[in-house]
């Protein structure tokens, strides 16, 4: 019995760090943000979290931004919104939103690491 209950603890615990904890955005963000698209804020880089944490999360555990390049990041997002869309047979994902996705996924994946 004891050795099942450290089983469900280590599962349990394994399964919570395979989520993501998301940095908090701050003026520092948009700023860095704003090298790679123009027009950045803090709510648009919210908005884009939000969007992430909401239809990325459907499919499967969050990843990090800065586990993924710039590059990686812009290959990735259209094709994962793409098969979104074609999971729920209707635009979940449009182009305006796929932009937000980027935004918040390069700017966070440059961050400097804490």
């Amino acid at each position: 019995m004891k050795s099942r209950t450290i089983l469900v603890f280590l599962s349990l615990a394994l399964m919570s760090a395979c989520n993501a904890k998301l940095m908090d955005l701050t003026q520092t963000d948009v700023e860095r943000g704003n090298t790679n698209y123009k027009g950045v804020t803090l709510e648009s880089l919210n908005e884009g979290k939000n969007l992430y944490q909401q239809n990325c999360s459907e499919c499967h555990n969050l990843k990090r931004p800065s586990s993924e390049t710039i590059e990686k990041w812009n290959k990735l997002v259209p094709a994962m919104v793409k098969k979104l869309n074609a999971k729920m047979e209707k635009e979940v994902i449009d182009g305006r939103k796929q932009d937000l996705l980027l935004q918040y996924l390069v700017t966070a994946s440059t961050a400097p690491k804490k």
